[in-house]
């Protein structure tokens, strides 16, 4: 009789009109990372010769950079588990896949973020019980100002790979390295399931703010 009443009780609720019921959920839900940006301020050197004036140019050098935490957006598929993500591991790597800031371009941090089912509550309530919950897909995003995605040691590399020394540089792409975030986020989700969500090859446009120069 345990076995029967435990079988029916999907089909019970469902008669009753309920839906959402937390009962053999599945998940299902990707995720992207944009905006990711750094940055550099350069300075063109060049020489200076016996009048004062300038002369050959000797080098260039980053003065300072700044770096972009990228927006990271889920897209939560209905009727879905929500996902309570604890750490994140990311490889930095440039356009073709070989490491970029080595040996730093390993980092793995710790986090709390909480993704949610995909569910909504009547007239978009904040919270509701199951039973009142409608299996709709559900987008989720958490701005880049809380996260900590991309390292120091993975930005200042970026910045530095805009200099190269051969020619005198003006703002823009330029030389500076193509690089990607491989990400695997990694939590449990609402039944205490282990579950990864991966995001491959997210973008970080690198590029040149502002150009000086100066004598030497």
């Amino acid at each position: 009789m345990k076995k029967l009443s435990l079988l029916a009780l999907p089909l019970i609720l469902a008669a009753c009109g309920e839906t959402g019921v937390n009962v053999g959920q599945g998940f299902g839900m990707t995720a992207a990372l944009n905006g990711t940006e750094v940055s550099a301020d350069v300075v063109n050197v060049y020489s200076k010769n016996a009048d004062g004036t300038r002369g050959a140019y000797v080098g260039s050098e980053v003065k300072a950079y700044k770096s972009t935490q990228g927006n990271l957006n889920f897209q939560v598929q209905a009727a879905s588990l929500g996902l309570t993500i604890t750490s994140a591991k990311i490889v930095y790597t440039d356009a073709s896949g070989t490491p970029f800031a080595a040996p730093s371009n390993v980092f793995n941090i710790s986090m709390i973020l909480k993704v949610p089912e995909g569910y909504v509550c009547p007239s978009n309530a904040a919270s509701c019980t199951y039973t009142d919950k409608t299996a709709t897909p559900v987008t989720f995003g958490e701005p880049g100002a809380n996260l900590y995605l991309l390292s120091e040691q993975a930005a200042i590399a970026a910045a530095d790979s805009c200099v190269d020394g051969s020619a005198a540089l003006a703002p823009g792409q330029g030389g500076c390295a193509e690089v990607r975030m491989n990400i695997t986020l990694s939590g449990q989700d609402t039944l205490g399931t282990i579950r990864t969500v991966t995001i491959p090859q997210a973008q970080v446009r690198v590029y040149i703010a502002t150009v000086t120069e100066e004598v030497r």
